[in-house]
């Protein structure tokens, strides 16, 4: 681990608070402002088509986020993770917890304001816990 470290590990932890509080606009700000995801079965996520499908998750379900880091490599502004995203969801009106596991790759970059941000991510289809 190196002195970015720290900072990185300041993403997640704002990314899993902001899930928790449903805060929209703040998940967007961790992202780059040309922010692509690429998830099992579906186009290419933009940052400008995140909003509708937060929103209408952080609605109707709790979202619990985790990250198992498998490796990191950090390279001047940009950061390359490899792990599990453990995604722990259950609907606001009641009902069953569900747990999931997807292995995902992300890129991160440092921007000008030396913050953290999530640049791309890619994960493969979810495994049930």
């Amino acid at each position: 681990m190196n002195g970015n470290d720290s900072d990185i590990d300041t993403l997640y932890s704002a990314w899993r608070d902001a899930f928790r509080r449903h805060d929209v606009d703040a998940i967007l700000e961790l992202v780059t402002e040309d922010y692509v995801l690429f998830a099992p079965g579906a186009p290419p996520q933009m940052t400008g088509a995140l909003r509708p499908r937060l929103e209408a998750a952080l609605a109707a379900y709790e979202i619990d986020l985790d990250f198992e880091r498998e490796e990191r490599i950090v390279s001047g502004d940009l950061a390359f993770e490899r792990g599990w995203d453990v995604q722990t969801v259950w609907p606001r009106d009641g009902g069953e917890r569900r747990r999931q596991r997807q292995r995902v790759f992300l890129i991160l970059r440092r921007g000008p304001d030396a913050v953290w941000r999530f640049a791309r991510g890619m994960s493969l289809p979810p495994v049930a816990d």
